[in-house]
């Protein structure tokens, strides 16, 4: 009797030390959503200042690989822009696609002259960080806008980006919305998760936290980016760039132009998806976790740990139920309430904070985010376990 009754116990103590570790996680990250919530609901809807002296030159930079459907709509998306043709460039780097992603870039140049300039990666450095660094090096101007072939930038973008970078902040971060948030309940999970992203963003800027970088939606000061030396090679070289960043103190804020995205159709698509960035974080907090204090920050040590810190989440309240599985009733009742309690959770938000009509659609989704965050979950947990065995993981690119 003693052994089990021991094993209980530790395994209760070990459950309760994890509980006030996450404790102080959330918290911290709550008070930082709190804030860019507020802030974002305040600004939504807010129409953009004119940038009070002439609009600057912008480049626009697409890297392409294998892009041919999705291409089109992202380089219309910013021709139209509410921004002075003469004023940007569209640089598509092409990096070996094997469908007709170069013929559909060339064609646009071919109709847009001068305006669109399409480059096919040639030399040894391949991979997207190569394309991105190609791109912003054959920039004429010194504000470089990056964005993915695969999304759409909202209306009034390049306006709202440049405003904000001649207020004298030289690195910036759009908002993310999702294209299809009802196609399925997986769409309608990223949605939520992309309101989350938006306002961690907000919220670590306005209180003087440097904001994430997303590479889909990134503006950048030339000189800054070659100052830390451009992009490297990663599963995320966006949040690689964000760690170098911050540890050079360079100041990252946001502006309110949005970028719309596509998510993964299916789980299989939508678990490689996750299993990649990951991975990423988990290298990049591998990588630099070790570097002088003075360089790395508590805020990017957080950031870089919340994959890991959302999976033992999920863990523990899994492990918590079956601890008690002596008591079949009672762990079927946790499981329950655990996975409606999500729901009620974002039942919640949706009516009360976004103003929604809850329709049977948003209901039924609502009743998945429990799901959500166990493939969110295990695919950490992939990724941690291909870090430790030296697995390497490769790029996904979701179906078309």
């Amino acid at each position: 009797m003693f052994l089990p009754t021991f094993v209980v116990s530790l395994g209760f103590l070990l459950y309760a030390s994890a509980e006030g570790i996450l404790f102080a996680f959330f918290l911290y990250w709550s008070f930082i959503i709190a804030n860019g919530a507020y802030y974002h609901l305040k600004c939504k809807g807010r129409s953009a200042k004119k940038p009070v002296s002439e609009y600057p030159m912008i480049s626009v930079i697409i890297p392409v690989k294998n892009e041919e459907k999705t291409l089109p709509s992202s380089i219309d998306s910013i021709i139209k822009n509410d921004y002075p043709s003469d004023k940007m460039e569209i640089i598509i780097v092409e990096d070996g696609s094997v469908d007709k992603t170069y013929d559909v870039a060339k064609n646009y140049e071919r109709l847009y002259p001068g305006l669109v300039k399409v480059y096919k990666l040639e030399s040894n450095d391949k991979g997207k960080a190569g394309a991105l660094n190609f791109g912003a090096k054959m920039a004429t101007s010194g504000i470089l806008v990056f964005v993915d072939a695969d999304t759409r930038i909202g209306q009034d973008y390049l306006k709202r980006a440049a405003s904000k970078f001649l207020a004298g902040n030289r690195v910036l971060v759009g908002l993310t919305a999702v294209k299809n948030r009802k196609r399925n309940w997986l769409s309608f999970m990223v949605s939520l998760e992309s309101d989350l992203t938006n306002y961690i963003i907000r919220g670590s800027e306005k209180l003087g936290l440097p904001s994430p970088v997303v590479g889909y939606s990134l503006v950048i000061d030339k000189s800054i980016l070659e100052k830390v030396g451009g992009f490297r090679k990663s599963l995320t070289e966006d949040v690689e760039l964000w760690a170098r960043l911050v540890m050079s103190k360079v100041k990252i804020g946001s502006f309110e132009g949005v970028v719309y995205i596509e998510p993964p159709a299916t789980i299989i698509d939508f678990f490689k998806q996750r299993l990649r960035w990951y991975k990423g974080y988990i290298d990049t907090l591998d990588a630099y976790f070790n570097v002088p204090r003075e360089k790395r920050t508590f805020h990017m040590i957080m950031y870089l740990s919340m994959p890991l810190f959302g999976a033992l989440s999920t863990l523990l309240s899994i492990g918590f139920s079956l601890l008690k599985s002596l008591y079949l009733l009672y762990s079927i009742a946790g499981f329950t309430l655990d996975y409606v309690g999500v729901a009620i959770i974002i039942l919640i938000y949706l009516k009360y904070f976004y103003r929604e009509n809850l329709d049977s659609l948003k209901v039924k989704y609502s009743m998945f985010g429990y799901m959500y965050l166990v493939l969110m979950s295990l695919s950490t947990i992939v990724a941690l376990f291909s870090k430790v065995l030296g697995i390497e993981i490769k790029w996904h690119r979701k179906p078309r």
